[in-house]
Parts: C-alpha cells; structure tokens; sequence
C-alpha cells in the first residue's frame, strides 16, 4: 500500500522541526524553512516512497533548502574551510569519553541545559555536519554529497563540533564538586 505525502510527512513532521530549529537557530525561522522544504518536497513527491526512505529525501530537501535560504540571506554556513586540526590527541590519545548522567540526576539536567546554551554557539557549518552525523546517523560520505563538500572537511567539521561539545562537557562532568553535589 502506498502512503500519501501527509502520512509520511505527519510521521515525521516533529523530527523535521527540531532539524530546522537546529539548523537556524530561531523558531520562527525553523517555521519558514520545514514549510518551504515541505512545499518543494510535496511538489517533487512521488508515490511508491516507503517511510525509511521518505525520511533521508525530506531532511536532504530540508538541508538544500537550509543552505539555499541561508546564502540568499548574504550567509554560507559552510564558506570556511577546516583545515586539519588532527583526529588525535598529540600523545595518540583519543579523548576519554566521560558516561552520560542518568536521567532525573542533577548533573543530567544541568547537562542538558548547558547543550542547550554551548548548541548555538558551535560555528553553523559544524552544528549542520553535526546533526546529520551524530543525531541523523548519516555516513560522512553522504553528508559530503549532501553539503557539497569533500567527506574529509564532513570527518574534519564532524570532529571539531563533538571535541568542542565534549571537552566543554568533561570539563563539567569531571569536577569533583560538580559530581559531589550532583548526587544529592
């Protein structure tokens, strides 16, 4: 059975938004951007679809869409290059990864509100390589063809976004009276 466009798009219409809201930075913008990529999608939809692959097609008409809008606005979110900054420590150690706080613990919501603070404040370009590899679970190699770009400026973008968001995170999660109080 074939699913209409507004079946596909109901199911992930609430994904969608947190993309555009990621991707700009503004709820009102975020608004503009899903419904003009949900126009241009509507317009190119073919039926036949199935959800799984109706899913990647939305979010890479969402990211053109992003990008488009975005560079019309005199802006270009990926224009800087990232030169090689070096995939390892330089002693070859990869940085340690510090657990995740459960859920309820006061370190877990502190956490969570210092992502929603150190979010914007990661460069644009790094912030969209970001979501599409780490929350959308995208291969470097399509997130290059996606944006563009060559898959190691994607690999090189994708590791200066987490290394920024996690020594900011370790540093928070690894203070004694930090970890102490948080237990409480």
């Amino acid at each position: 059975m074939h699913r209409t466009f507004e079946e596909l798009i109901g199911s992930d219409l609430d994904d969608l938004h947190s993309a555009a809201l990621c991707f700009t930075q503004d709820r009102h913008r975020a608004e503009e951007l899903l419904q003009e990529a949900a126009i241009r999608a509507f317009h190119e939809f073919r039926s036949g679809v199935g959800p799984a692959d109706f899913r990647r097609w939305m979010l890479g008409i969402l990211v053109t869409t992003y990008l488009l809008k975005e560079r019309r606005r005199g802006v270009d979110p990926l224009a800087v290059d990232v030169g090689p900054e070096g995939e390892e420590q330089p002693d070859g150690r990869q940085d340690a990864a510090v657990p995740f706080p459960e859920p309820g613990t006061r370190a877990h919501e502190w956490l969570r509100a210092w992502l929603n603070e150190a979010w914007p404040e990661l460069d644009a370009g790094d912030r969209l390589v970001l979501w599409l590899a780490a929350v959308e679970r995208i291969r470097h190699a399509r997130v290059a063809k996606m944006l563009g770009l060559a898959e190691e400026q994607v690999r090189r973008r994708h590791y200066r976004a987490r290394r920024s968001l996690s020594t900011g995170a370790s540093r928070l999660l690894t203070r004694d009276r930090f970890l102490g109080s948080a237990e409480a």
